[in-house]
């Protein structure tokens, strides 16, 4: 039989300290799409959407947004503060829907101030074939019990591909 070389019991450490770094790595992963904090906000994305385009309540969809809120899109730029808070119009009444991709949502916590949340969704008129997809990226802030959409990246509008 072949004898090792010495070295083999510290290789299988390292492969051992390393395999467990590669699964906690896994777990932090997959806790960017579970968990408390990923209910939390995807339930915040639901009830932004929903006022913004289901119920066009402008009330609500004000009362989302921190004071000083900022706005940037790839294709009408940047708004800030209440330019962001006001609700313009209702995609409603356009026949405009968006629906969140599934298994796009990510959160991230940001400590000592809420959370990142990444994802993916496609906007559809009635009646029109075919429909746009975009990334976004918002940036929730805590206020004791509160979540407050501060910041909101919206970009990569494009036309949705099959299966999108």
């Amino acid at each position: 039989m072949r004898k090792l070389p010495d070295n083999v019991p510290r290789l299988r450490r390292c492969l051992a300290i390393l395999v467990a770094g590669v699964a906690s790595v896994c777990s932090a992963q997959d806790s960017t799409r579970s968990g408390q904090l990923f209910d939390e906000l995807a339930r915040m994305d639901s009830e932004l959407f929903e006022a913004a385009f289901v119920t066009c309540s402008a009330e609500r969809f004000r009362a989302i947004f921190t004071d000083d809120a900022e706005f940037y899109h790839d294709r009408t730029g940047a708004s800030y503060g209440d330019a962001v808070r006001t609700l313009k119009s209702c995609p409603r009444d356009n026949g405009v829907t968006r629906t969140l991709v599934p298994g796009s949502l990510e959160v991230h916590p940001m400590k000592g101030y809420g959370a990142i949340q990444i994802g993916r969704h496609t906007f559809a008129r009635k009646n029109e074939p075919g429909s746009e997809t975009a990334r976004f990226v918002h940036l929730w802030k805590r206020e004791g019990d509160k979540w407050r959409l501060a910041r909101v990246l919206s970009f990569d509008h494009r036309p949705s591909k099959v299966g999108e």
